[in-house]
Protein backbone atom coordinates (compact mmCIF):
# COMPACT_ATOMS: atom_id res chain seq x y z
CA UNK A 1 0.00 0.00 0.00
CA UNK A 2 1.09 3.35 -0.54
CA UNK A 3 1.88 5.77 1.73
CA UNK A 4 0.26 8.81 0.64
CA UNK A 5 -1.41 10.68 3.98
CA UNK A 6 -3.93 12.20 2.90
CA UNK A 7 -7.94 10.69 1.25
CA UNK A 8 -8.37 10.90 -2.26
CA UNK A 9 -11.02 12.22 -4.74
CA UNK A 10 -12.63 8.30 -3.57
CA UNK A 11 -12.99 9.06 -0.30
CA UNK A 12 -15.44 12.55 -0.75
CA UNK A 13 -12.18 14.56 -1.40
CA UNK A 14 -12.34 15.35 -5.07
CA UNK A 15 -14.35 18.83 -4.15
CA UNK A 16 -11.20 20.00 -2.55
CA UNK A 17 -9.18 18.97 -4.87
CA UNK A 18 -10.59 20.70 -7.58
CA UNK A 19 -10.53 24.44 -5.59
CA UNK A 20 -6.79 23.47 -5.25
CA UNK A 21 -6.86 23.31 -9.01
CA UNK A 22 -8.86 26.62 -9.20
CA UNK A 23 -6.74 28.43 -6.72
CA UNK A 24 -3.38 27.31 -9.00
CA UNK A 25 -4.70 29.07 -11.33
CA UNK A 26 -5.43 32.16 -10.56
CA UNK A 27 -2.37 32.10 -8.82
CA UNK A 28 -1.01 31.65 -11.39
CA UNK A 29 -3.34 33.96 -13.92
CA UNK A 30 -4.73 31.31 -15.42
CA UNK A 31 -1.72 29.70 -16.53
CA UNK A 32 -1.40 25.71 -16.68
CA UNK A 33 2.54 26.16 -16.52
CA UNK A 34 5.18 28.56 -15.72
CA UNK A 35 7.55 26.44 -18.13
CA UNK A 36 8.71 28.74 -20.86
CA UNK A 37 8.24 27.77 -24.88
CA UNK A 38 4.91 25.79 -24.91
CA UNK A 39 3.47 26.77 -27.92
CA UNK A 40 -0.44 26.40 -28.71
CA UNK A 41 0.63 23.76 -31.62
CA UNK A 42 2.96 21.89 -29.00
CA UNK A 43 3.13 18.21 -30.48
CA UNK A 44 5.03 16.77 -27.70
CA UNK A 45 4.20 13.95 -24.73
CA UNK A 46 3.84 15.24 -21.02
CA UNK A 47 3.31 13.51 -17.68
CA UNK A 48 1.22 15.17 -15.08
CA UNK A 49 2.29 13.39 -12.06
CA UNK A 50 -0.23 12.50 -8.83
CA UNK A 51 -2.75 13.82 -11.50
CA UNK A 52 -5.55 13.93 -8.65
CA UNK A 53 -9.11 14.06 -10.01
CA UNK A 54 -7.58 14.52 -13.50
CA UNK A 55 -8.70 18.61 -14.23
CA UNK A 56 -5.09 19.82 -14.76
CA UNK A 57 -4.33 17.16 -17.41
CA UNK A 58 -7.65 17.51 -19.04
CA UNK A 59 -7.89 21.27 -19.34
CA UNK A 60 -3.84 20.90 -20.68
CA UNK A 61 -5.04 18.16 -23.33
CA UNK A 62 -7.51 20.41 -24.73
CA UNK A 63 -5.82 23.43 -24.91
CA UNK A 64 -3.10 21.83 -26.73
CA UNK A 65 -4.96 19.28 -28.95
CA UNK A 66 -1.57 18.60 -30.66
CA UNK A 67 -0.06 17.35 -27.89
CA UNK A 68 0.30 13.70 -28.87
CA UNK A 69 0.08 12.24 -25.36
CA UNK A 70 -0.88 13.80 -21.78
CA UNK A 71 -0.74 11.03 -18.92
CA UNK A 72 -1.65 11.65 -15.96
CA UNK A 73 -0.92 9.00 -13.24
CA UNK A 74 -1.99 8.39 -9.33
CA UNK A 75 -3.14 5.78 -7.43
CA UNK A 76 -6.76 5.58 -8.55
CA UNK A 77 -8.23 6.50 -11.52
CA UNK A 78 -9.77 10.12 -11.44
CA UNK A 79 -13.19 11.49 -11.55
CA UNK A 80 -13.16 14.25 -13.50
CA UNK A 81 -16.36 16.57 -12.66
CA UNK A 82 -16.87 17.25 -16.37
CA UNK A 83 -15.26 14.80 -19.06
CA UNK A 84 -14.58 15.94 -21.88
CA UNK A 85 -17.52 14.93 -24.70
CA UNK A 86 -16.10 13.53 -27.34
CA UNK A 87 -13.25 12.21 -25.28
CA UNK A 88 -10.03 13.99 -26.20
CA UNK A 89 -7.97 11.34 -28.02
CA UNK A 90 -4.37 12.79 -26.34
CA UNK A 91 -5.68 12.24 -22.68
CA UNK A 92 -4.90 8.93 -20.78
CA UNK A 93 -5.20 8.26 -16.98
CA UNK A 94 -3.34 4.91 -15.12
CA UNK A 95 -2.47 3.94 -11.80
CA UNK A 96 0.68 3.97 -10.80
CA UNK A 97 2.45 4.14 -7.55
CA UNK A 98 4.65 7.17 -8.01
CA UNK A 99 6.59 5.72 -4.41
CA UNK A 100 7.31 2.31 -6.17
CA UNK A 101 9.98 1.11 -7.70
CA UNK A 102 7.78 -0.29 -10.85
CA UNK A 103 8.25 2.56 -13.07
CA UNK A 104 7.95 0.25 -16.37
CA UNK A 105 4.64 0.08 -17.57
CA UNK A 106 3.93 0.41 -21.16
CA UNK A 107 2.07 4.17 -20.72
CA UNK A 108 5.33 5.76 -19.66
CA UNK A 109 7.50 4.50 -22.76
CA UNK A 110 11.50 4.08 -22.75
CA UNK A 111 13.37 6.66 -20.58
CA UNK A 112 13.89 10.11 -22.51
CA UNK A 113 9.92 10.07 -23.53
CA UNK A 114 8.34 13.11 -22.33
CA UNK A 115 8.80 16.43 -23.01
CA UNK A 116 7.38 18.10 -19.39
CA UNK A 117 6.94 16.69 -16.68
CA UNK A 118 4.12 18.67 -14.24
CA UNK A 119 3.61 17.67 -10.45
CA UNK A 120 1.09 19.61 -7.86
CA UNK A 121 1.80 19.22 -4.15
CA UNK A 122 3.30 15.71 -4.70
CA UNK A 123 7.19 16.40 -3.45
CA UNK A 124 4.93 17.56 0.28
CA UNK A 125 3.80 14.13 0.30
CA UNK A 126 7.00 11.96 0.05
CA UNK A 127 9.14 10.02 1.63
CA UNK A 128 11.49 10.36 -0.80
CA UNK A 129 11.19 13.28 -2.95
CA UNK A 130 14.69 12.94 -4.75
CA UNK A 131 14.46 9.38 -5.91
CA UNK A 132 11.04 10.84 -7.84
CA UNK A 133 13.22 13.79 -9.09
CA UNK A 134 15.49 11.72 -10.51
CA UNK A 135 12.73 9.00 -12.21
CA UNK A 136 11.44 12.34 -13.80
CA UNK A 137 14.70 12.93 -14.96
CA UNK A 138 15.20 9.94 -16.87
CA UNK A 139 11.88 9.96 -18.20
CA UNK A 140 12.47 13.10 -19.43
CA UNK A 141 14.15 14.64 -23.12
CA UNK A 142 17.02 16.10 -23.23
CA UNK A 143 16.35 19.57 -22.96
CA UNK A 144 12.91 18.80 -21.70
CA UNK A 145 11.46 20.65 -18.60
CA UNK A 146 10.28 19.61 -15.45
CA UNK A 147 7.37 21.47 -12.74
CA UNK A 148 6.60 21.07 -9.73
CA UNK A 149 4.16 23.36 -8.12
CA UNK A 150 4.55 23.13 -3.79
CA UNK A 151 2.93 24.33 -0.93
CA UNK A 152 5.17 25.24 2.56
CA UNK A 153 4.51 24.64 6.04
CA UNK A 154 3.96 26.38 8.72
CA UNK A 155 1.52 29.25 7.50
CA UNK A 156 3.04 32.82 8.39
CA UNK A 157 1.15 35.98 9.25
CA UNK A 158 1.38 39.13 7.47
CA UNK A 159 0.42 40.44 11.28
CA UNK A 160 0.77 39.57 14.75
CA UNK A 161 -1.52 36.55 14.94
CA UNK A 162 1.57 33.99 15.45
CA UNK A 163 -0.10 31.93 18.22
CA UNK A 164 -3.32 31.51 16.20
CA UNK A 165 -4.55 28.28 16.04
CA UNK A 166 -4.38 28.40 12.00
CA UNK A 167 -0.60 28.66 12.65
CA UNK A 168 -0.25 26.73 15.86
CA UNK A 169 -2.09 24.22 14.02
CA UNK A 170 -0.22 23.93 10.90
CA UNK A 171 3.83 24.22 12.98
CA UNK A 172 2.47 20.79 14.61
CA UNK A 173 0.98 19.11 11.64
CA UNK A 174 4.85 20.08 9.97
CA UNK A 175 6.36 18.41 13.41
CA UNK A 176 3.74 15.04 13.06
CA UNK A 177 4.14 14.79 9.05
CA UNK A 178 8.17 14.89 9.98
CA UNK A 179 7.40 12.05 12.21
CA UNK A 180 5.90 9.90 9.61
CA UNK A 181 8.66 10.61 7.13
CA UNK A 182 7.41 13.85 4.89
CA UNK A 183 9.00 17.25 4.59
CA UNK A 184 6.31 19.87 4.66
CA UNK A 185 8.57 22.74 4.50
CA UNK A 186 10.11 21.46 0.98
CA UNK A 187 9.21 24.04 -0.90
CA UNK A 188 12.13 25.75 0.51
CA UNK A 189 14.94 23.37 -0.87
CA UNK A 190 13.12 22.53 -4.18
CA UNK A 191 16.08 23.89 -6.25
CA UNK A 192 18.43 22.42 -4.55
CA UNK A 193 17.04 19.01 -4.93
CA UNK A 194 16.50 19.81 -8.69
CA UNK A 195 20.08 20.54 -8.65
CA UNK A 196 21.50 17.30 -7.15
CA UNK A 197 19.10 15.19 -9.22
CA UNK A 198 20.62 16.85 -12.78
CA UNK A 199 18.42 19.59 -13.54
CA UNK A 200 19.64 23.01 -14.85
CA UNK A 201 18.34 26.25 -13.07
CA UNK A 202 18.99 29.69 -14.05
CA UNK A 203 22.65 30.37 -12.19
CA UNK A 204 21.20 33.20 -10.27
CA UNK A 205 18.27 31.59 -9.15
CA UNK A 206 15.86 33.59 -10.90
CA UNK A 207 12.85 32.76 -13.36
CA UNK A 208 14.16 34.17 -16.27
CA UNK A 209 13.70 30.64 -17.78
CA UNK A 210 14.32 27.86 -15.20
CA UNK A 211 14.27 28.76 -11.82
CA UNK A 212 11.80 29.52 -8.32
CA UNK A 213 8.64 31.37 -8.40
CA UNK A 214 7.12 32.29 -4.47
CA UNK A 215 3.37 33.14 -4.39
CA UNK A 216 1.19 33.72 -1.50
CA UNK A 217 -1.81 31.76 -0.75
CA UNK A 218 -4.11 33.44 1.40
CA UNK A 219 -6.46 31.68 3.62
CA UNK A 220 -9.86 34.24 3.28
CA UNK A 221 -10.24 37.15 1.48
CA UNK A 222 -7.89 39.60 3.66
CA UNK A 223 -5.79 40.38 0.20
CA UNK A 224 -6.67 43.76 -1.48
CA UNK A 225 -6.62 42.47 -5.46
CA UNK A 226 -9.79 40.75 -6.65
CA UNK A 227 -8.18 37.76 -8.05
CA UNK A 228 -5.84 37.42 -4.59
CA UNK A 229 -9.62 37.34 -2.58
CA UNK A 230 -10.73 34.69 -4.62
CA UNK A 231 -7.48 32.88 -3.85
CA UNK A 232 -8.37 33.30 -0.50
CA UNK A 233 -11.34 32.15 -0.63
CA UNK A 234 -11.30 29.17 -2.69
CA UNK A 235 -8.47 28.22 -0.19
CA UNK A 236 -10.58 28.92 3.03
CA UNK A 237 -13.19 26.57 1.54
CA UNK A 238 -10.26 24.09 0.56
CA UNK A 239 -8.91 23.60 4.12
CA UNK A 240 -12.47 23.94 5.76
CA UNK A 241 -13.37 20.84 3.99
CA UNK A 242 -10.33 18.96 4.10
CA UNK A 243 -8.55 19.72 7.53
CA UNK A 244 -9.09 16.71 9.23
CA UNK A 245 -8.69 14.21 6.08
CA UNK A 246 -5.53 16.04 5.51
CA UNK A 247 -4.44 15.76 9.54
CA UNK A 248 -5.62 12.82 11.03
CA UNK A 249 -3.25 10.21 9.84
CA UNK A 250 -0.17 12.21 10.28
CA UNK A 251 -1.64 13.80 13.65
CA UNK A 252 -2.33 10.32 15.48
CA UNK A 253 0.59 8.48 13.77
CA UNK A 254 3.23 11.54 14.33
CA UNK A 255 2.45 12.64 17.64
CA UNK A 256 0.30 9.92 18.75
CA UNK A 257 -3.11 11.77 19.20
CA UNK A 258 -6.30 10.38 19.20
CA UNK A 259 -9.14 10.50 16.73
CA UNK A 260 -11.00 12.61 19.13
CA UNK A 261 -8.08 14.88 19.72
CA UNK A 262 -7.59 15.66 16.05
CA UNK A 263 -11.36 16.33 15.67
CA UNK A 264 -11.30 18.41 18.27
CA UNK A 265 -8.31 20.68 17.51
CA UNK A 266 -9.94 20.77 13.64
CA UNK A 267 -13.07 22.43 15.33
CA UNK A 268 -10.84 25.07 16.53
CA UNK A 269 -8.87 25.28 13.51
CA UNK A 270 -12.18 26.28 11.30
CA UNK A 271 -13.47 28.53 13.81
CA UNK A 272 -10.14 30.71 13.42
CA UNK A 273 -9.70 30.20 9.65
CA UNK A 274 -10.06 33.05 7.95
CA UNK A 275 -9.01 35.63 10.59
CA UNK A 276 -5.64 37.67 10.15
CA UNK A 277 -3.67 38.11 7.56
CA UNK A 278 -2.63 34.24 7.08
CA UNK A 279 -1.07 32.80 4.20
CA UNK A 280 0.62 29.25 3.37
CA UNK A 281 4.08 30.15 1.39
CA UNK A 282 4.12 28.30 -2.17
CA UNK A 283 7.02 28.00 -4.70
CA UNK A 284 6.52 26.78 -7.96
CA UNK A 285 9.79 25.63 -9.36
CA UNK A 286 10.70 25.29 -13.71
CA UNK A 287 13.68 23.20 -14.16
CA UNK A 288 15.30 21.72 -17.48
CA UNK A 289 17.23 18.55 -18.31
CA UNK A 290 20.10 19.39 -20.14
CA UNK A 291 20.98 19.17 -23.60
CA UNK A 292 23.69 19.85 -25.89
CA UNK A 293 22.15 22.76 -27.64
CA UNK A 294 19.84 23.52 -24.34
CA UNK A 295 16.91 23.11 -26.65
CA UNK A 296 13.31 24.07 -25.23
CA UNK A 297 10.43 21.91 -25.22
CA UNK A 298 10.44 20.03 -28.31
CA UNK A 299 7.39 19.48 -30.45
Amino acid sequence: MASYPLPSHLDGDARRLNLQHQAFRLILNEKLLLTPVVPADFSGRVLDIGTGTGLWAAEFAASHPAASAVVGVDLFQPDLPSPPSPPLPNLSFHILDIESNNWQPPFLQEEESFDIIHGRMVLFHMRDPLALLRKCFALLKPGGYLEFQEMEHPYRTDDDLKDSPTVRFSRLRLEAASKCGFDRSIAGRLAELLCEAGFELDDDGTCNECGVHDYKFPIGSWMEELRMKLVGEKYLECLRLGMVGFSKRVMMEGLGWTEEQVIKACEEVREDLGKGRVYAPVRVAVARKPSVAAAAVTG
